[in-house]
């Protein structure tokens, strides 16, 4: 990118020398492409700062100064006729005004507000700037079973920044198997240090799990691998997985988990109801737990909404699955969902996601 950049504008710089040299009857205007390669370059300084690419927006504008203030030319110019220079003088408009228009757009792509934090994001993983936080998850007695791994980011400006607000930028990056296997990492070391303590060596942790990551070929062995090394239980990690995960290859999603169960992996479907799933589906995949999403217990207040509640319970029981209850925040929509047959339970009302020694502290 730098190489191309000097030598385009070395050739402008011989171009205008050379041959469009200014007089009164066409002035010279081949050294406007000088403001397209320093607003090019300004984008490749923001995406990749160095001195060299720094001296060259430099030099490209100071030329382009003096061309537009001076005539000067080389002695031994051999200038382009002025009939020629009058009609490329409109062609070089023309083509600097797309060029223009193509560089806003760069600009906009490259440095918009989704792209810088895509760039930051690849940083933050490289310094593993996150911290996983534990929401409780607790049986019908209040009993804590277990938690949910939710994953904040250490922004060094921002602080703690919620998933909502950079997970959607991740994924469209490409960036989620990387941001997924640090958070397996994470939570497989967690469990290792609650099974050296007796009053935490049965909890078992929740993780999700993205579509990018979960298809990945290494996926399987990076699981197994992790939870051998550190020697627990590896029925004490469930994998959360979406219903996104259904648009993609269903047969191969059903092997892939088929393998972990037998490796007595536990899955989990979560926000269920919200997304593509099917009862053939549920009837195909090997879960072991279902996750009725918040919005679902948010609207038992209805009389539609409770139906419809009981007989997502009363479909996951028949199918011979777990059913947890997410987003509880008051004592009666717990006792709802007791009522509908749910053995697991989440929400504000037990106890927000609290960074891990806070958790601990609080709940153990």
């Amino acid at each position: 990118m730098l190489l191309a950049q000097v030598a385009c504008v070395a050739f402008i710089l011989q171009f205008s020398l050379w041959f469009d040299v200014h007089d009164d009857a066409v002035p010279r205007v081949s050294h406007i492409y000088l403001l397209i390669i320093a607003l090019a370059g300004f984008v490749n300084y923001q995406l990749a700062p160095s001195r060299l690419q720094l001296l060259i927006i430099l030099v490209a504008i100071a030329c382009f100064t003096l061309f537009s203030a001076t005539p000067m030319a080389f002695s031994f110019a051999t200038p382009l006729t002025d009939d020629v220079r009058a009609i490329t003088a409109w062609i070089h408009a023309a083509v600097v005004a797309l060029l223009l228009c193509g560089s806003v757009l760069l600009l906009q792509r490259k440095l918009g507000p989704d792209s810088m934090l895509a760039r930051e994001l690849r940083s933050a993983i490289a310094k593993e700037q996150f911290e996983l936080f534990f929401q409780p998850q607790v049986d019908g007695a209040g009993g804590l079973i277990g938690a949910e791994a939710l994953l904040r980011w250490k922004h060094p400006r921002l602080g703690y920044v919620a998933p909502d607000n950079f997970i959607p930028i991740a994924e469209r990056a490409g960036l989620m198997p990387e941001l997924g296997g640090w958070v397996l990492r994470t939570a497989v070391e967690t469990l290792s240090a609650w099974s050296l303590r007796e009053d935490t060596k049965d909890l078992v942790l929740s993780v999700n799990v993205s579509p990018d990551q979960f298809f990945k070929e290494d996926f399987f062995e990076n699981v197994t691998s992790a939870l051998e090394a550190s020697a627990i239980e590896p029925r004490r990690l469930q994998l959360e997985l979406t219903e996104t995960m259904f648009v993609a290859d269903v047969d191969g999603l059903v092997k892939k988990m088929k393998a972990l169960q037998d490796r007595g992996i536990g899955i989990a479907l979560d926000d269920f109801g919200t997304g593509y799933s099917s009862l053939s589906y549920l009837r195909q995949l090997p879960l072991q737990q279902l996750k009725i999403d918040r919005s679902f217990v948010w609207a038992i207040t209805t009389k539609r909404g409770a139906l419809l509640v009981r007989s997502i319970a009363q479909m996951g029981h028949d199918l011979g699955l777990e059913i947890l209850a997410e987003g509880i925040e008051t004592d009666e929509q717990f006792q709802f969902m007791l009522d509908c047959g749910c053995s697991a339970f989440q929400g504000y009302h037990f106890g927000r996601p609290l960074a891990l020694h806070a958790f601990e502290d609080r709940f153990v």
